[in-house]
């Protein structure tokens, strides 16, 4: 991925598109964790003035993906184990709420769409597309609390989600994750199927608790990622 010049497209949105490309730049460690942004150099790389692009590098500051430092300027944030453990015990506070919702209304659509994510899952995972892999069972769980009923649940999972993919594609590519992962997907939805919220709820905890134990069997091997 690179960084392209950023079309204008009514000055209101244009820090808006700004972060949008360099949100994706640093989830896909295009834009590395301590990396340096610097202003004249960006400004010029996207075609656009320096006032939007602050603006922007405020709006990636409020998602913690950016860090604003006094006589420095914005860099992008270091991924750490702490934050890891603090962005994951809240998401499965949101998860486990979003699966216990869903398992009360079961609305066949979502089910059926989450059924083929999961098929999708194995079938990156079978061609060794472990990027494609992340990819969609991010997307299960944005669904999940997407469609869970809770409109506040959504908007403050939104809060952090983006952060959290630095840390899920990263997990893709733990040993044997994917495999095992995809077996608590399914977990996961078998319970809410069936009707039985607290154990849908229970599933997608463990789900994400097992997450962090399995990167912290293997964070030795990535010494360099968080």
């Amino acid at each position: 991925m690179s960084l392209d010049r950023i079309e204008v497209v009514g000055t209101t949105l244009l820090p808006e598109r700004i972060a949008s490309t360099l949100r994706k730049a640093i989830v896909g460690s295009v834009l590395a964790p301590g990396a340096r942004l610097e202003e004249q150099r960006l400004a010029k790389r996207l075609g656009v003035s320096r006032v939007p692009l602050r603006e922007a590098f405020r709006m990636l500051a409020g998602e913690g993906l950016v860090v604003i430092q006094p006589n420095r300027g914005a860099v992008v944030s270091e991924r750490s184990e702490c934050e890891l453990h603090e962005l994951f015990a809240v998401r499965g506070m949101f998860e486990a709420e979003a699966a216990r919702l869903l398992a009360r209304s079961r609305p066949r659509p979502v089910l059926e769409a989450l059924e083929a994510m999961i098929a999708d899952m194995k079938r990156a995972v079978r061609a060794r597309k472990h990027d494609e892999y992340g990819r969609i069972a991010a997307q299960f769980h944005d669904l999940m609390v997407a469609e869970c009923g809770n409109r506040l649940i959504a908007q403050f999972y939104d809060r952090i989600r983006t952060n959290l993919r630095r840390y899920q594609l990263m997990m893709a590519d733990l040993p044997g994750s994917p495999a095992q992962s995809i077996r608590e997907h399914e977990t996961i939805l078998a319970a809410i199927r069936s009707g039985k919220a607290a154990a849908a709820a229970r599933a997608a905890s463990v789900h994400v608790g097992e997450l962090v134990r399995r990167f912290e069997r293997h964070r030795n091997t990535y010494p360099k990622k968080a």
